[in-house]
């Protein structure tokens, strides 16, 4: 569903002409070498003195001297679970996750934050050198015991879309101290997933949608003292009225199961992703990180 009315594209147009600079903090250290120092970077460094970090909110600290520019688009990269389940290419092994994390790496790619994605596509600000975002989806129990350190030793800013009801639950799923100790990190940007995964759309009520979204943020604020402004549709599933739903709930991004990259302009409650499973080879990573249309699988 494309909602993308005319009124926002001209917003978008009109606040990307002024190059605003990314207001995201950061305190995480970036792995890629750059050249040039900018004001951006530079502003970024004065962010990361600010000692009111706020829970469940990655930040990072990137070199000074990485250039930042306005891309013609980003890849929002979208894993699930992390293991080794035969005959799932949903689910990534942990060498495969590695070696793409090491390509990020070792070809200047810069994870970037909600925040970051946010002000890049409603207000055309900057970003560090050929940027990525990095999302994981449902809250799986390895993404404390895999990602969670594997983003750490990479220094990557990463998003976990989290399906609130589910934690706690005894199939592979964390606990809320598991979650309460990454907040606190300030490694990982913890977001909405509904509370229990549902098809949002099929929902027979508004009310039903709105308990969905809303008791959802509501749990991250409880439990792990979260503001939350960004949300995943479970399936990629949505229409109108929950896209109401979320601007009343304060949501302010929302990401899809839709394929490609994002651009400025792109209406933020309709973010297209990119899809990475354990059938995408390195070569189909890399094109993914770079194409719009890209190869399918």
């Amino acid at each position: 569903m494309k909602l993308l009315p005319n009124s926002w594209k001209k917003a978008a147009a009109a606040a990307a002409a002024v190059m605003l600079l990314s207001s995201s903090a950061f305190v995480l250290s970036g792995c890629a070498p750059g050249q040039a120092k900018s004001a951006a970077s530079s502003s970024v460094s004065a962010a990361a003195a600010d000692s009111q970090m706020k829970p469940g909110v990655a930040y990072v600290k990137r070199d000074p001297s990485v250039p930042y520019s306005v891309p013609e688009g980003v890849s929002v990269l979208m894993y699930h679970m992390i293991g080794d389940i035969q005959n799932n290419a949903a689910v990534m092994t942990e060498a495969n996750l590695r070696l793409q994390m090491n390509y990020l790496r070792d070809h200047g790619y810069h994870p970037i934050t909600m925040q970051e994605l946010y002000d890049y596509i409603t207000k055309g600000a900057p970003l560090p050198e050929k940027p990525v975002c990095i999302t994981f989806d449902d809250g799986y129990l390895d993404s404390y015991t895999i990602v969670y350190p594997l983003m750490k030793e990479y220094g990557f800013p990463w998003t976990l879309f989290l399906i609130t009801d589910d934690v706690g639950k005894p199939y592979n799923r964390m606990t809320w101290d598991q979650l309460k100790e990454m907040a606190d990190s300030h490694t990982v940007t913890i977001a909405n997933h509904t509370l229990s995964h549902p098809k949002l759309h099929n929902l027979a009520t508004a009310k039903e949608k709105e308990k969905e979204i809303v008791e959802a943020n509501e749990a991250l604020k409880y439990h792990l003292g979260i503001d939350n402004a960004w949300l995943a549709y479970p399936y990629g599933d949505y229409d109108d009225q929950v896209v109401e739903i979320c601007k009343k709930a304060g949501i302010k991004m929302a990401v899809t199961t839709d394929s490609g990259r994002v651009h400025v302009g792109s209406y933020p409650y309709e973010l297209k992703r990119v899809y990475v499973g354990n059938d995408i080879s390195l070569a189909r990573f890399s094109e993914r990180l770079n194409k719009d249309n890209y190869t399918p699988v």
